[in-house]
């Protein structure tokens, strides 16, 4: 049998494991923000893409912007033969527009330069050679987020973000369909 002060000892130890137990999934999402919590990208993870807008985030420009937009690129998307920056993909192929599929364009930001972790571009190629030559691709659609996430500060990504989404393009089992995902965080 156990003395009263052994019942109040014990009575006391149940009670302090009850409220840690209890405490413990709320200390443990308090210390473990993940890295896609963020504001309305957590709620795009969740589904609720009722109003992805909503809090401080927006949503970014479309891949056709980018493509023919070459000079509000927040990095060198390159330069033609002539030496000017291009206005269209169609000042890089062939130098001429022809569109045979010679690339001319030369100096733009290179792929692999930016994207270091996941998998590299085999052909070393710019990220504005990629946008014009490989559109729908999954590097096409991860180029548009960074730009993105560079030039908007309340992008949906933030650059970190859409450099661990390219490392992880389910983010671990949280995105089913990568190239949805990021067609959905642009107007």
């Amino acid at each position: 049998m156990d003395s009263p002060i052994e019942k109040g000892i014990s009575s006391s130890r149940r009670q302090f494991t009850k409220a840690s137990l209890l405490a413990s999934p709320v200390l443990m999402s308090v210390v473990s923000r993940p890295v896609f919590g963020v504001g309305c990208l957590s709620n795009m993870l969740s589904g609720n893409l009722s109003d992805p807008n909503r809090g401080e985030c927006n949503l970014g420009l479309n891949p056709e912007y980018w493509l023919e937009n070459p000079g509000a690129w927040p990095i060198a998307a390159g330069f033609t033969p002539e030496g000017t920056p291009p206005s269209s993909c169609s000042d890089c192929i062939n130098g001429n527009g022809n569109g045979n599929g010679n690339w001319k364009c030369e100096g733009g930001a290179l792929f692999n330069d930016y994207f270091l972790s996941g998998p590299q571009d085999a052909l070393n190629r710019s990220m504005y050679e990629i946008l014009c030559t490989d559109g729908s691709s999954d590097e096409f659609l991860i180029i548009t987020a960074l730009l993105n996430a560079m030039t908007d500060s309340n992008y949906v990504l933030s650059v970190e973000q859409v450099m661990t989404l390219w490392a992880d393009p389910t983010l671990g089992g949280q995105i089913a369909d990568f190239q949805s995902f990021l067609n959905s965080t642009w107007a």
